[in-house]
């Protein structure tokens, strides 16, 4: 394993028996001559792992375990976490189900809405939204269910559940109240609109995957707020990106937390499998949605719908727009539909 400072980032070779388990133990960089500390790491590190060295003056926090197997522990008590996650409510998955089920009709899935009025309000105010054309005709979820059919119900019902998850500061991140959630919005109207092009009976999976595609920073932003100062010169050291600072401090990413959370949220497999695997769709064993996602994420950040100041080094994976056959006039007439679908649902 290698121990790295966290300054200049000089790398030294070290054995597992060298790390303190009880005592501190400090040295001087021979790259910068910072007095630099090594702390009994809370998570046991793996193999081909890099420790963190951080200044002795108690600037940097204490020692981490960064890079590949970056402590499976320290993971594994960040899933469990999830479990703080303010959930969607129940009457979301209940709907989908109704929907799902050839004998359910309109007005059992209305029925269902109206019994959470916070959702039921919510799916009003969204039904009448420029997006959906009603322009303030609708005048009840009964009424909504019958005009937009139950594709469309579910659609809101899904955005009416996010959006108290997804609203909210993340401080590690820098992001404001609705920073998180309008982006989401964007790569879920993205994603709608890549699949209605491409393979329009995957459209509805493509716009929730869409709208829940990062919320594995919600989860992540404590540690995020624990590491910042580290984080944020590392990233303007090294001028990488966000998602490289994920994986360079925690050996994993904000992907692979959100891949947890649909699990346990028991989300279809092709929806948790697209979201694992927005950030490289190559990895995905040529999955459609992972490709469609990537390339809504992509476009939102490039639209002016990010919220990262590093979004100018983000790139769309080689192969992407080949692999979906999408051309870069038709790239760019998907990019202005966003943006006027993004325009009509706030007004």
């Amino acid at each position: 394993m290698l121990i790295e400072c966290a300054i200049c980032g000089k790398s030294y070779k070290a054995l597992e028996s060298q790390l303190p388990k009880e005592k501190t133990v400090s040295f001087s960089c021979k790259g910068c001559g910072t007095k630099l500390k090594i702390t009994p790491l809370k998570n046991r590190p793996g193999k081909n792992t890099t420790i963190i060295a951080v200044p002795a003056d108690g600037s940097g926090g204490d020692a981490y375990v960064a890079g590949p197997g970056a402590g499976q522990s320290l993971k594994d008590k960040i899933v469990s976490d999830i479990d703080k996650l303010p959930p969607l409510p129940q009457v979301v998955f209940r709907v989908h189900e109704l929907i799902a089920s050839p004998d359910s009709s309109a007005k059992q899935v209305a029925k269902e809405i109206e019994t959470d009025q916070a959702i039921a309000a919510k799916v009003l105010r969204i039904a009448n939204s420029a997006y959906y054309g009603m322009g303030g005709k609708i005048s009840s979820v009964q009424h909504a269910s019958v005009v937009l059919g139950y594709k469309t119900l579910g659609e809101i019902v899904t955005i009416a559940g996010a959006e108290g998850t997804l609203e909210g500061k993340l401080p590690g991140y820098d992001y404001d109240t609705h920073d998180l959630w309008e982006h989401s919005l964007a790569v879920a109207f993205g994603s709608k609109t890549i699949a209605e092009t491409r393979q329009p009976e995957l459209a509805n999976e493509a716009y929730t995957a869409g709208l829940i595609h990062d919320i594995g920073k919600i989860i992540l932003d404590s540690y995020i707020v624990d590491q910042k100062e580290l984080i944020d010169d590392y990233l303007e050291r090294e001028e990488k990106t966000f998602l490289d600072a994920e994986n360079h401090f925690f050996g994993f990413n904000h992907a692979e937390i959100a891949y947890e959370v649909c699990k346990k949220w028991n989300f279809p497999e092709s929806i948790t499998t697209a979201i694992r695997f927005h950030h490289g769709p190559s990895g995905s064993n040529g999955h459609v949605l992972a490709y469609i996602l990537h390339m809504a994420d992509y476009q939102a950040k490039v639209s002016g719908t990010g919220y990262e100041e590093d979004d100018y080094l983000y790139e769309i994976e080689t192969g992407t727009m080949d692999f979906l056959g999408i051309s870069h006039d038709e790239a760019g007439r998907i990019s202005i539909e966003t943006m006027e679908s993004m325009n009509q649902f706030s007004s």
